[in-house]
């Protein structure tokens, strides 16, 4: 019986350890949560330039309210260790960072490229184009600028002025010139000098070179998404740098 009454007592006391044991882990647990001030500032990707106005929230805590970089990119706003950071601003990528220590944080934001870039001068060279060659049109210089068979048997005399005429055979020669000129400005809506030294930070005095060798076709640029283009402009660019050489446009004296 006394065997019995010790076992029970030694129980109770286990009992009462694992109890203060879990109180003081816990209590461990909530001193390491302990909500601090963290401080940091946000740069431009590959850049010493800082990032002004950007917004800074506490994905871990819902009650703490969005903070805001001052106009020298720098931020401070209350978290734990372990809590989640979301850093946003128009024209570039969010960015979440896990916090893991006390240390400042040195945040890189990385800036959204826009392909899709249409210039009032190619909008108007585009309408000069055409409207040249309504001009032509206007004048009776041309049916279609390709003259069947059909037209000489049924028309001779307009027929063979159409195939050989000097008026219609520069018509002729505009419309692929037109053709040439309205491709090369589709491309340079979405592949063009500015948009290549966004994405690759080239050196000025390669540009010209490489997109000399490297500029696609129309036929491509349809049909590719921007994520294609910025894939092919990196190939392509990784490979322009191991053979810089082979690619060296030679200039005219």
């Amino acid at each position: 019986m006394i065997s019995f009454v010790i076992l029970k007592k030694l129980f109770t006391y286990l009992r009462l350890s694992l109890v203060i044991a879990f109180v003081f882990c816990f209590a461990c647990g909530a001193s390491a949560q302990e909500l601090a001030y963290f401080k940091g500032v946000i740069f431009k990707k590959n850049s010493p330039v800082t990032i002004a106005f950007t917004s800074v929230s506490n994905l871990s805590r819902k009650n703490i309210a969005e903070v805001f970089s001052d106009d020298l990119g720098a931020f401070r706003i209350q978290a734990a260790l372990g809590d989640t950071l979301l850093f946003k601003k128009a024209d570039y990528t969010p960015q979440i960072i896990v916090l893991q220590s006390y240390s400042t944080l040195s945040v890189y934001m990385a800036a959204v490229i826009h392909l899709n870039q249409v210039t009032v001068k190619e909008a108007s060279k585009q309408k000069e184009l055409y409207d040249a060659l309504d001009n032509y049109k206007k004048k009776g210089q041309y049916y279609s600028l390709d003259p069947s068979v059909m037209s000489v048997l049924t028309s001779p005399l307009t027929g063979l002025y159409e195939l050989f005429g000097k008026a219609p055979a520069q018509a002729r020669k505009f419309q692929k010139y037109s053709k040439e000129e309205m491709d090369r400005l589709e491309v340079a809506r979405r592949y063009n000098k500015t948009i290549v030294k966004n994405i690759t930070n080239m050196p000025d005095a390669d540009l010209e070179d490489f997109m000399f060798n490297f500029t696609p076709n129309v036929e491509d640029i349809r049909v590719w998404t921007d994520y294609d283009i910025i894939s092919y402009i990196k190939r392509c660019y990784a490979y322009f740098k191991e053979n810089r050489n082979d690619y060296k446009v030679q200039k005219l004296n």
